[in-house]
């Protein structure tokens, strides 16, 4: 059928005007990853993505926020670990709801979309 093959993609991200995207969506995952393995490392074989290029993401989002994101503690028995800053945390959490809000009004509005398309009223 007509239009059937025809799909509308979207993704968030934060950015500014001084150092452009912030927070990509593979930042985002990151991030996650991160938060879920606790450890920089684990999350960058996680992505598929070399140590060093998990590092930069880091290191270039943290400038452009102006805050650390993470706390990382060296070493010891089992390895270090790395968590999430109060700021990092801050930010986390309000992104993920941002997200959880603005994704169902979206799907909501390429429905609608998707119906213009076909003829279809609203």
């Amino acid at each position: 059928m007509k239009y059937d093959n025809i799909y509308v993609g979207f993704s968030f991200w934060l950015a500014d005007k001084e150092h452009g995207n912030i927070v990509s969506p593979e930042m985002w995952a990151l991030l996650l990853s991160i938060e879920k393995n606790r450890s920089i490392s684990s999350a960058a074989k996680e992505m598929k993505i070399s140590y060093r290029k998990a590092w930069d993401m880091i290191r270039n989002c943290e400038t452009a926020l102006g805050f650390q994101l993470f706390v990382k503690t060296r070493g010891g028995k089992d390895g270090g670990i790395t968590t999430l800053s109060p700021d990092g945390e801050a930010l986390m959490h309000a992104y993920y709801n941002l997200i959880e809000k603005l994704e169902p009004a979206f799907e909501q509005y390429i429905v609608s979309f998707k119906r213009t398309l076909k003829g279809k009223k609203l």
